[in-house]
C-alpha cells in the first residue's frame, strides 16, 4: 500500500514539473553530430544528446540561464539573483559539475545577452551604466538620463580588469538621433545601445551586434577605438547583392573560418519582415559587405527577439529562431539545422518554451550521470539517502549544480523529502 501512494505521489509530481516538452519535427544522418545546449526559457538549462533526448537537465527556478552554454571547454550561464541590486553574475562550472568562479562586471549593471571565456583564460564581459547627456541639438533635453550606456571588461581568473570599453569615451551619443528615441520601452528613459553579442576576431580585436542600432562594431582591444561599423546611422560598408541592404535588429554575429561573419537576422525593420540567417564577406580595406548565403525559415517566421546562428564544423549552420509569435501567440522554440545547400538535416520545436540562443557542441560530463548517486560509486544505495538527507538538513541557500542534477529528481527546484521519496523507489525498483 505505501508503496502505491509512493507511486502515485511522485506521477502528480512528475507530471506538475515535467521538462520542457519538444517535438523532432524532422531528423537525417546530415545531421553534426554533437549535444544541443538550451534554456528553456525561463527555467530549464538542459543538454540534448546526439539521439535528441536530455542527457542533463536542472531547474534553475528563475534565477536565470540566459545564454547558457558551453564556453571554451567549462559551461557558463547567466544567474539572475538580484538585478536591481546588481547581484547577477555569470556562473562558470566543470565537467564534474562544479562551480569553479562566478563574474561580475565592475560597473554598471552586468548584462545577461554574451560572455566569452577566451583562449588566453579571461572573461569578456558586458554591462550597462547610466550617464546625463545634454541632447538639446537632436530633440532632446538638456539633462537627459541614458541608460544603455555599454561598457566592456575583460578579467583574467583572478579577477583583475584587463580592458574596459566605455561606449560614450568612442562613440557619440549624437550621431544616433535616428534610432535613439525609438523603441525605448521603460516610459521616460533612453537607452542608447543593446549590445547582444561579441565575438573575439582573427586579430584578437572584438566584433560587437548592437541591435538597438541595428550596427556591427569592430572595436580595437589595445587601445578602444572603433575600427569600422557595419550597418546602422554610421555604415561605413557597400552591402552587396543584399535586397535588404543589410540586417535590423540582428543578434549572435560571428567571424567564420573562411573570413566571412555570420548573423541571425531579426528582420524587424524591413518591407517585409522576416528573419533570417545571412553570411557576408567581408572586405576591411575597401569597406565592402557581400552576402554569399542567406536562409529563411520555410515557415516565414519573424523572430521579434533574441535568436541565434552557429556555423558547425561541417558547415551545417544550427539555428534558433528566437521569439515566435503567431497571430500574437508564442509558438515555442523553433530550432533547426540546415546544410550548405538549405537543406533541412534537423527541425525542433518546444511547445510553449522559448529559447534565448542554442548551440551545439562535443561535451560529455566527466562523472556518473546516475540521478541520486551523490558519491559517485555507479550505485544508488543508502549511502546516497544519508547525504542527500544531510544536505536537507543543514544545507541553505542556492542550490549548486551538482546537487539540482542528482537530488532535484523531480525538478521543481526544492530539495525535500520529496526527491528523497522518488530516489529510495528508484532503490526498491532495481
Amino acid at each position: 500500500m505505501m508503496k502505491k501512494v509512493i507511486i502515485l505521489l511522485i506521477t502528480i509530481l512528475t507530471f506538475l514539473f515535467a521538462l520542457p516538452e519538444f517535438t523532432i519535427v524532422s531528423s537525417s544522418d546530415g545531421a553534426y553530430d554533437g549535444k544541443i545546449f538550451i534554456h528553456s526559457m525561463p527555467n530549464y538549462l538542459s543538454i540534448l544528446d546526439n539521439n535528441i533526448e536530455y542527457y542533463w537537465a536542472v531547474n534553475t527556478d528563475l534565477n536565470g540561464g540566459m545564454d547558457f552554454k558551453l564556453n571554451n571547454s567549462k559551461l557558463s550561464y547567466f544567474h539572475k539573483e538580484s538585478p536591481h541590486l546588481n547581484e547577477s553574475f555569470w556562473i562558470i562550472f566543470d565537467d564534474n559539475m562544479q562551480e569553479i568562479d562566478t563574474v561580475q562586471c565592475t560597473v554598471g549593471k552586468t548584462d545577461y545577452h554574451d560572455m566569452i571565456i577566451t583562449d588566453n583564460n579571461t572573461y569578456i564581459v558586458q554591462a550597462y551604466d547610466n550617464q546625463v547627456f545634454n541632447l538639446t541639438d537632436i530633440g532632446g533635453e538638456e539633462f537627459s538620463l541614458i541608460a544603455g550606456v555599454l561598457r566592456i571588461q575583460e578579467f583574467d581568473l583572478e579577477h583583475n580588469l584587463l580592458f574596459d570599453w566605455n561606449a560614450s569615451d568612442h562613440l557619440n551619443i549624437l550621431d544616433y538621433e535616428s534610432t535613439l528615441f525609438i523603441g525605448n520601452s521603460v516610459p521616460g528613459e533612453v537607452a542608447w545601445m543593446h549590445g547582444n553579442s561579441i565575438d573575439i576576431d582573427f586579430d584578437d580585436n572584438l566584433i560587437l551586434s548592437n541591435r538597438k542600432s541595428n550596427e556591427i562594431i569592430k572595436i580595437n582591444k589595445q587601445t578602444g577605438d572603433v575600427m569600422w561599423i557595419l550597418g546602422g546611422p554610421l555604415n561605413e560598408f557597400e552591402i552587396i547583392n543584399d535586397p535588404f541592404n543589410g540586417t535590423t535588429k540582428q543578434h549572435d554575429v560571428s567571424r567564420l573560418e573562411n573570413g566571412n561573419i555570420l548573423i541571425f537576422d531579426n528582420g524587424n525593420l524591413t518591407t517585409y519582415p522576416a528573419s533570417r540567417v545571412v553570411e557576408y564577406e567581408i572586405d576591411e580595406i575597401n569597406k565592402t559587405a557581400t552576402l554569399v548565403w542567406e536562409f529563411y525559415n520555410p515557415n516565414g517566421y519573424l523572430a521579434r527577439a533574441m535568436g541565434s546562428a552557429q556555423r558547425l564544423p561541417n558547415n551545417n549552420t544550427f539555428i534558433n529562431w528566437g521569439t515566435v509569435l503567431v497571430e500574437g501567440i508564442s509558438v515555442g522554440a523553433n530550432i533547426m539545422e540546415v546544410d550548405p545547400s538549405g537543406n533541412i538535416v534537423l527541425e525542433i520545436q518546444y511547445d510553449t518554451y522559448q529559447s534565448y540562443k542554442a548551440t551545439k557542441s562535443n561535451f560529455e560530463f566527466n562523472i556518473p550521470m546516475g540521478i541520486g548517486d551523490t558519491n559517485l560509486d555507479h550505485l544508488l544505495n543508502i549511502q546516497d539517502i544519508i547525504y542527500i538527507v544531510n544536505y536537507i538538513l543543514y544545507h541553505e541557500g542556492n542550490h549548486s549544480m551538482f546537487n539540482l542534477y542528482k537530488i532535484d529528481s523531480n525538478l521543481d527546484y526544492l530539495i525535500n523529502i520529496i526527491d528523497i521519496i522518488e530516489i529510495v523507489d528508484r532503490i526498491l525498483s532495481n
